[in-house]
């Protein structure tokens, strides 16, 4: 959680960069990703307005540096799942619940992340950290098979958690009160894919 006490404080040690990407993620969280502009971010910071441009030339580079770090917060979850010893389930099968469980936990970096309109090859940090949750998710995929047919199962499997992710987050799919969250993700997911011997 930041504050403007704590972002301030990063600021006076001299990371000014990592204080706008906090005040940006706050602000976007709490108005949303359009709304956000490097004149508020730099009032709120309590710096001159000229200030963020020093790290970032517009809000667009501002935006995809957010969403590169949350791609990296992801891989970050989907590596500890991954290597989760206390669970009976497949790394995989954990991994996507470690995914859905991301975007309900924070809801608006999520829609930054798959919302940014930023084709491959335009920022090189964002392109970098969205490569490295996928192959997160790769090294779970059973090795048998082709490396096509392994990213084609991936891609399957991202695609079915995504869109459970939105679902619940468009308020389309609600979690049954009295369940943990967890455990009906697992059974929606590993019963959606138990022919792939995802449970």
């Amino acid at each position: 959680m930041f504050t403007v006490s704590t972002l301030l404080q990063k600021y006076h040690h001299g990371d000014l960069r990592s204080a706008l990407l906090g005040g940006g993620m706050a602000l976007i969280a709490e108005k949303g990703a359009d709304r956000l502009s490097l004149r508020e971010l730099a009032r709120h910071l309590g710096v001159s307005a000229m200030a963020p441009y020093r790290h970032f030339p517009d809000k667009e580079a501002l935006l995809a540096a957010i969403a590169a770090d949350g791609y990296r917060q992801l891989q970050s979850r989907l590596e500890a799942a991954e290597q989760s010893p206390a669970s009976a389930r497949s790394s995989l099968l954990q991994q996507g619940i470690a995914y859905v469980q991301f975007a309900l936990d924070c809801p608006a970096l999520f829609g930054l992340m798959f919302g940014m309109k930023m084709p491959e090859g335009q920022n090189p940090e964002l392109d970098a950290a969205r490569a490295a949750a996928f192959d997160s998710l790769m090294r779970s995929i059973q090795p048998e098979g082709s490396a096509n047919e392994r990213s084609v199962k991936a891609m399957g499997c991202w695609s079915l958690v995504h869109g459970l992710a939105m679902l619940l987050l468009n308020g389309m799919l609600a979690i049954p009160e009295g369940v943990e969250v967890d455990v009906w993700l697992a059974q929606v997911i590993g019963t959606t894919v138990a022919s792939n011997s995802v449970q």
